[in-house]
């Protein structure tokens, strides 16, 4: 590996930690409470370090939401191509952000409180890849609609915003611990449930 390579990925550890750091910071203080210094106190490097790789706390936040609407994309992207069922492809989406929600409860606490709310944030490079992922889900309704599986009246562009609407609220409910998921097996009921529900509402209703 060359010096440059090394150094680079010296400097991506580096940006993770004070990354994940902020998202730390982030789910205890909020943007308006937090500092610079917090984050470089938490991170355990200097206020300095911070400032070498962020202008600014909106930069920090940024960074996370670039992190956050990568793998949301991602995990799109994926059930996009899979030769599943619509049911299945929609529930991989569905049971990955809501083990995102299990594994990781203080980054997803900040994307929902402190990301998605921020105007700032959808600035055309993340406002890109944001569109992106609903027009990738959207391409998985129409062509599932085109086999005849779907009502051949129902909007998917609306489909799709009903979907991310009603699963943003799940989650939403989740991280604020407004419903319970205590129980092992929580995360997969609701996975099932809203799945089921929302498909029923675009289902072609086939004779008996």
């Amino acid at each position: 590996m060359s010096n440059h390579s090394k150094n680079k990925k010296k400097i991506d550890k580096m940006q993770e930690e004070i990354i994940k750091a902020a998202i730390k910071v982030y789910a205890v203080k909020g943007m308006h409470g937090i500092r610079i210094a917090d984050i470089a106190k938490q991170a355990n490097v200097s206020y300095g370090l911070v400032y070498h790789y962020f202008k600014n706390k909106e930069d920090v936040l940024n960074a996370i939401f670039t992190k956050s609407i990568s793998i949301f994309l991602r995990a799109i992207e994926n059930a996009a191509v899979q030769e599943k069922s619509l049911e299945q492809k929609l529930g991989s989406i569905t049971t990955f952000l809501f083990n995102a929600c299990k594994e990781f409860p203080e980054f997803m606490y900040v994307i929902m409180f402190e990301v998605i709310w921020t105007p700032k944030f959808l600035e055309t490079r993340n406002f890109m890849s944001f569109t992106r992922a609903f027009t990738t889900f959207e391409k998985i309704l129409i062509e599932y609609k085109q086999k005849g599986e779907l009502r051949k009246d129902i909007d998917t562009t609306v489909s799709t915003y009903m979907f991310f609407g009603g699963l943003e609220m799940i989650l939403t409910g989740i991280v604020i611990k407004a419903i319970p998921v205590e129980k092992p097996d929580m995360f997969q009921k609701l996975s099932h449930s809203f799945i089921h529900q929302y498909i029923q509402g675009l289902a072609e209703n086939k004779p008996a």
